[in-house]
């Protein structure tokens, strides 16, 4: 097995694309594939999260954190994270499940926003943002804008993905929702993922691409197989930054309960992925 060193002054860098900088990561570096096959990390890092870390940022330059999907971070996870990494490297991460309209498991709020919620909601294992009250929504988007802020101060933020719901389809609420909490997005750069096709037909795709545009927020570009309602990979920016997500062509997407690891379990073909590579060449002078 070949040997890194694991100090920070070293690391992967972006590709260049033209005047344009291309970073490629993987969602998440703590994935049990990762760290309990011993595909990846070489004996007696996969256990260390420093050392994981720091062994990941020697083959990519950027990786999306999905653990801020599921439960809010504290600030101090991120501060040791950017101090863990090199300074090239950057982090993205996906928006706290109540701020994208899926439930959470309110058992695993944070410490200091527990007392705010009712008593009758404390031990459900799931609630949406309607059920809770709005000084309970206010002090979860607190929390994780001091996590992003961490980011923001060691100059390794990327971009902010808010992934809507599958089967979601087209409404205006969207918007407003996005409206509704602007005075924290305006903080970062913000990636916005749909995942209904209903948002890409007429007048839909107009009205979702003219905001987008207008508020300087990424179309997240997908990669993902092409049945029922999920949305094709149609190419279009919105920001001075772009964003494709490879979810991969696994049919079980769109089953109903599928278990998360055989949805997103897929290795894609060289064949697969070449077009792509035209593409991002393509966007390059766009950016």
């Amino acid at each position: 097995m070949a040997q890194f060193s694991l100090g920070i002054s070293e690391g992967a860098r972006p590709l260049h694309v033209g005047a344009c900088q291309v970073y490629v990561g993987t969602c998440s570096w703590a994935d049990p594939n990762f760290v309990k096959e011993g595909q990846f990390y070489p004996r007696g890092v996969g256990a260390d999260p420093k050392k994981r870390l720091q062994f990941y940022s020697t083959a990519f330059p950027t990786v999306e954190v999905d653990a801020t999907y599921h439960v809010l971070q504290p600030a101090e996870r991120a501060a040791h994270w950017v101090e863990w990494t090199p300074p090239q490297f950057i982090f993205t991460m996906k928006a706290f499940a109540l701020f994208t309209g899926h439930d959470s498991d309110p058992r695993r709020l944070p410490k200091e926003i527990v007392p705010l919620i009712p008593e009758s909601l404390r031990a459900v294992e799931a609630v949406g943002a309607g059920q809770l009250p709005e000084e309970v929504i206010i002090a979860c988007w607190d929390y994780f804008a001091a996590f992003v802020e961490e980011f923001i101060k060691g100059g390794k933020l990327g971009h902010v993905l808010f992934q809507f719901p599958k089967g979601q389809g087209y409404t205006p609420e969207l918007f407003e929702h996005l409206e509704r909490w602007e005075p924290y997005l305006r903080r970062w750069p913000v990636a916005v993922e749909i995942r209904h096709r209903s948002w890409l037909q007429e007048p839909a795709r107009t009205e979702f691409f003219s905001y987008l545009r207008q508020k300087g927020y990424a179309y997240v570009i997908p990669d993902m197989v092409q049945r029922a309602y999920l949305p094709p990979p149609d190419v279009e920016i919105t920001a001075p930054w772009s964003i494709v997500r490879f979810h991969g062509r696994n049919p079980a997407m769109v089953e109903r309960r599928a278990p998360t690891n055989r949805v997103y379990d897929y290795s894609y073909s060289q064949d697969e992925l070449r077009p792509w590579a035209q593409t991002v060449r393509g966007l390059s002078p766009n950016l």
